[in-house]
């Protein structure tokens, strides 16, 4: 039972990462966590994810599209 909860918790959350990244879930880190500084990079990075969404379905479209020229 413990062994099976330990990966269930492991995979939740590299599911919610994975979801994070991809941009399904969207994130806004705060300035400071803990009292420490946020770096611009990471915000950048968490922000990045709605793009990469975007450009995803941008390219899925164009993709569908050419395919259904060779039909």
């Amino acid at each position: 039972m413990r062994f099976l909860l330990g990966w269930s918790l492991k995979l939740a959350v590299i599911g919610l990462f994975y979801a994070g990244v991809t941009g399904a879930i969207p994130i806004q880190l705060p300035d400071t966590i803990l009292g420490f500084q946020v770096p611009d990079a990471a915000k950048r990075l968490a922000s990045n994810g709605a793009q990469i969404q975007e450009l995803a379905g941008k390219t899925q479209a164009n993709f569908k599209t050419v395919a259904d020229s060779f039909k």
